[in-house]
């Protein structure tokens, strides 16, 4: 009778890693259509598409890959120049973030771009934020 049960408790964790794989997969694949559209200079597209990420409501594990994908799409649009859709995408992400670190570099991130357009003090004042989830772990945010 144990096997039986120990069965019916594993399926549900099994299904669920299986679902959060498929969702990794389908992040990446939205990240490289994100660079497609960005190296085309297809920029206006690009947060529709980023958004389709962001809905995936990944785990809190899986923070870390999303966290590194934001990271090099809002310095792409930095270094391209938009600034705006740079900021967008920086603060949409940051609402769905848990984790204070993850959130720490997608403020710097933010203030990258905030300081590139020479909006210093927002920048300094985004930094100063950032100081607040300075890597300490992986805890969630308090």
């Amino acid at each position: 009778m144990l096997l039986p049960i120990s069965a019916m408790l594993v399926l549900p964790l099994a299904a669920e890693r299986s679902n959060e794989t498929a969702k990794l997969r389908i992040a990446a694949s939205q990240y490289e259509i994100i660079s497609v559209l960005m190296k085309n200079q297809e920029y206006s597209r690009v947060p529709d598409e980023f958004r389709k990420i962001l809905d995936l409501n990944l785990s809190t594990e899986n923070e870390k890959p999303l966290v590194q994908a934001t990271f090099q799409v809002v310095d792409g649009l930095r270094q391209a120049g938009q600034y705006s859709t740079a900021t967008q995408i920086a603060d949409e992400a940051l609402n769905k973030l848990k984790l204070s670190e993850s959130k720490y570099f997608l403020m710097m991130a933010k203030g990258k771009v905030l300081k590139d357009q020479g909006r210093f003090q927002e920048a300094i004042e985004i930094y100063r934020k950032a100081q607040a989830f300075a890597p300490s772990g992986l805890a969630p945010e308090k």
